[in-house]
């Protein structure tokens, strides 16, 4: 490894940088400097810290321009990787690794970048600020070496290839060197263009460029050159990067920087470290509880989702949490959860579990047939909990043994803490039964949904996915059938592909809804498959006749889908009209056919939803909900009492 630093004076900036270098960089690497005609003070610094470091010091007495400054620096670096940085960044624990590590997960990746708080495309979370460059101070209190640890700890090591790459810290690889030679002299003799041209040149040559969004390089901007100066040159590098390679492939480049779901998604993520590391924080004052959820569950469903990712983000922070279930239950929870990575109790039936309830500072049910049993026999000593995820009367005909159950969930357990995801449903308990619980808000696992590289080719249409549970009435699945077949049959062949997702292909109940249309049903996907189905989505719709929340819709947003939500429900609590989503009166279906119609022709509505929903969704993260829900057990008075 070499790491050529080119300095034009900015002896702050420059001494900042390679203390930076010192501190930061793992041996063996070779440090080359390029002086380029720099003042006295900054000549003298330069030559003390290469005699001090044995770094390869290069001296032009004249300033020849960063270009040529810059291949000095190559045509004396000899190493299999070589790092061009600018003199006025400043580098972080683990960067060189990091970068190197993605360009080893590709061989045919040939040039690497960090992410940055200012670095055009790679700048987070924002690029763009008032028609300029964004420059993306830090969050007030946070260091440059507590911004990469967040960066590196939250990143998807997606390594988004990239049409170009900013010229502040650039990797190269030496067979890209060896295949199209150094920077251009003749046409960016300044710099500002010649990253780009080289940039193009690569791809052209067969090398693919690559984001490493694991890693921060800040970027102080470079104080060797006024704000005009550096104007002047960006402009004469843009008209000589356009007479060499045709506006057609910038323009093509500039548009996937502005519109990548996988780049959005990173800096959606990035805008809401600050709070997600809060909320992180908050959870650990919880260090050492011990909580043990209820989850007499067998299928995939959100209920069971929600439950496990906020267990993960409390045990994450050194919550003790346990997950209880049926024994009848195993093999199929195991086989859909298998990477639960939460300690599993099993019990052949909830009156039976009082020795593992013994480990436990509070009992949580999750669902109303848990609630009766916990109560039943649990100590005082213990605190009792109840995470509604809907108003389960709903599921049952009036008048049956069930819904009796259901009611009784929410009104016989004195002192039992009701929490739950929605004011919706926080309002529907409350007006049917007179009881009250806590609103934690909604969540997505933002670990898991996010939006992917594609891989799925162009021409098949813009794709439409939706959720079909025939057995589950609430969900619509006749209507939901119905409309996306209104909406293939009223669009031109090739413009709409269509998949859905819930059911088994040979459930007799979706055999006997309408399905004359072309349509993969691709059967019940584990979280895993969802999240990787919902990044190939354009589109999700949800028609259900009401959503608690709707998990899977937010879920979708989180992958880079634009979602149609139904009016009833939580849904509220999320989706904004025409901002993140399109929210539809679900008890009809020309409205609902007419606003999928228009979502799919309306690229621009469909984009901005896309962007705005995933913003969103990634705001919602799990450790928010679950600090609140910690602090609802351990901290406020019983909402129930």
């Amino acid at each position: 490894m070499d790491i050529i630093v080119c300095v034009h004076n900015a002896l702050t900036d420059s001494s900042a940088c390679l203390a930076s270098v010192q501190r930061h960089t793992t041996a063996p690497y070779k440090l080359i400097l390029v002086d380029d005609g720099s003042d006295e003070p900054t000549a003298r610094f330069l030559s003390a810290f290469s005699g001090r470091h044995q770094a390869t010091l290069l001296r032009n007495d004249m300033a020849k321009g960063y270009t040529r400054a810059a291949n000095q620096g190559l045509r004396t670096s000899t190493a299999e990787y070589v790092v061009l940085l600018n003199s006025d960044t400043v580098v972080s624990q683990g960067w060189i690794d990091r970068m190197i590590h993605c360009a080893r997960s590709d061989e045919t990746i040939g040039i690497v970048g960090p992410l940055s708080n200012t670095a055009s495309w790679q700048s987070i979370p924002d690029y763009e600020s008032d028609g300029d460059w964004a420059d993306n101070p830090l969050p007030n209190g946070v260091d440059i070496d507590a911004m990469a640890n967040w960066v590196g700890r939250h990143s998807k090591y997606l390594y988004p290839r990239m049409p170009f790459l900013n010229g502040f810290c650039l990797l190269l690889r030496r067979s890209v060197i060896e295949t199209i030679g150094y920077f251009d002299e003749e046409n960016f003799p300044y710099g500002y263009g010649e990253e780009n041209d080289f940039c193009l040149r690569a791809r052209a040559a067969g090398f693919f460029l690559a984001l490493a969004d694991d890693t921060y390089v800040f970027h102080a901007q470079s104080r060797s050159y006024s704000h005009e100066r550096r104007k002047k040159l960006s402009e004469a590098g843009g008209i000589s990067l356009q007479r060499l390679h045709g506006q057609a492939i910038i323009d093509e480049g500039v548009r996937y920087c502005r519109s990548s779901p996988v780049l959005d998604g990173i800096r959606a993520r990035a805008r809401h470290m600050p709070e997600r590391e809060a909320a992180i924080a908050e959870l650990r004052r919880f260090a050492g509880k011990r909580v043990l959820f209820v989850l007499p569950a067998d299928e995939v469903g959100g209920g069971s989702n929600v439950v496990l990712f906020e267990a993960k983000a409390m045990q994450a922070a050194g919550i003790q949490v346990g997950i209880l279930n049926l024994k009848r239950n195993l093999v199929r929870f195991e086989n859909r959860y298998s990477d639960c990575g939460i300690p599993l109790y099993y019990t052949p039936s909830l009156r039976n579990f009082h020795a593992i309830a013994d480990d436990f500072d509070a009992l949580v049910a999750t669902a109303n047939q848990s609630v009766a049993p916990l109560a039943a026999f649990i100590p005082t000593n213990k605190i009792l909990g109840y995470y509604v995820q809907d108003y389960e009367p709903f599921f049952f005909p009036d008048g049956s043994k069930e819904r009796d159950i259901a009611f009784k969930s929410y009104t016989d357990v004195p002192g039992i803490r009701l929490f739950t995801k929605t004011e919706w449903t926080r309002r529907t308990v409350l007006s049917n039964t007179g009881k009250d619980a806590v609103v934690v808000g909604p969540s997505v696992n933002v670990d898991l949904f996010y939006p992917r590289p594609r891989k799925r080719g162009p021409g098949r249409g813009v794709r439409v996915c939706a959720m079909i549970r025939p057995e589950s009435l609430y969900r619509n699945p006749l209507l939901t059938m119905k409309v996306l077949g209104n909406v293939f049959r009223l669009l031109p062949e090739g413009e709409v592909a269509i998949s859905i997702f819930g059911t088994r292909p040979d459930n007799s109940a979706y055999l006997s809804l309408p399905r004359d249309f072309p349509h993969d049903c691709l059967g019940i996907l584990p979280p895993r498959e969802m999240a990787d189905t919902l990044s190939e989505c354009d589109i999700f719709a949800d028609f259900s006749s009401y959503q608690a929340m709707g998990l899977t819709a937010l879920e979708a947003m989180a992958c880079g889908a634009a979602g149609l939500v139904p009016k009833r429900g939580g849904t509220d609590s999320y989706a904004r009209h025409e901002l993140n989503a399109l929210v539809v009166d679900s008890s009809s279906e020309e409205e609902c056919t007419a606003s999928l119609l228009r979502l799919v022709r309306d690229r621009k509505l469909r984009g901005q939803l896309q962007y705005h929903g995933l913003v969103t969704a990634a705001g919602l993260f799990p450790e928010r909900a679950a600090a609140n829900i910690l602090n609802t057990l351990f901290l406020a008075p019983s909402a129930s009492s």
